[in-house]
């Protein structure tokens, strides 16, 4: 069996954890991430213990210690700031919503709010499977970007 490491993926409110072989490059990492997270490869810079790693070492060159590493994802904005479009999915309906990287987590409540015509009271909303609760974050501390999908679960009250 070859050896792997569990990467730990920190930077935002979503966290995945991505298992690779010690063979691969932090290019097929990133790869694998972009798969994950739908973040481009090229919009990605990943640190471990503040060093940048480089896209064409081979994991194994970092030596991370009992091949498990904590990483830090920082990306690069889209360039002018440019408005695109997130499905919204309430079971078999899908919604489309406009947004920004810059709007905030509170600001896509309104425009969810406005869309669905119910109260953020009445719903949860999650992508990636986590639960978006922080108002004042823009979208991006959850890896919402173009073509993203946020499942709404409606709260039931008994």
């Amino acid at each position: 069996m070859a050896a792997t490491v569990l990467f730990t993926i920190t930077g935002g409110e979503v966290i995945p954890e991505i298992e690779m072989p010690v063979s691969a490059t932090i290019f097929e990492l990133k790869k694998k991430i972009e798969s994950v997270l739908n973040l481009k490869v090229e919009r990605q810079t990943l640190r471990h213990d503040n060093e940048e790693l480089n896209n064409g070492r081979t994991i194994a060159y970092y030596d991370f210690q009992k091949n498990v590493a904590t990483l830090v994802l920082h990306f690069k904005p889209l360039s002018g700031k440019p408005k695109f479009n997130i499905t919204l999915k309430d079971g078999n309906e899908e919604f489309n919503v406009k947004v920004k990287e810059t709007t905030l987590i509170g600001d896509l409540i309104k425009k969810i709010e406005k869309c669905m015509g119910c109260s953020i009271k009445y719903m949860n909303l999650y992508h990636l499977s986590t639960k978006i609760e922080e108002e004042d974050l823009p979208i991006t501390a959850y890896y919402i970007s173009e073509g993203s999908e946020i499942e709404v679960k409606y709260v039931r009250f008994y």
